[in-house]
């Protein structure tokens, strides 16, 4: 899976596409591509912010655990 960055400039890539198209269909279809962009982008954010915090408060459980 790529970075959250690498999904943003595939969404940016379509948008400048969409601009670009002759027909509205084109356009609909660009867009609606870019949008799948955006939304794995948030996706990897959400999944990879997890994750990180997965590993801290596991961190923090073995710290803070009585020996």
């Amino acid at each position: 899976m790529g970075t959250t960055q690498d999904h943003r400039k595939c969404a940016e890539e379509c948008v400048a596409m969409a601009r670009a198209a002759d027909d509205d269909n084109g356009k609909v279809l660009w867009l609606t591509l870019a949008l799948s962009w955006v939304r794995l982008a948030e996706h990897v954010a959400r999944t990879t912010n997890g994750l990180q915090r997965s590993d801290a408060d596991a961190e923090q459980s073995a710290v803070a655990a009585p020996d």
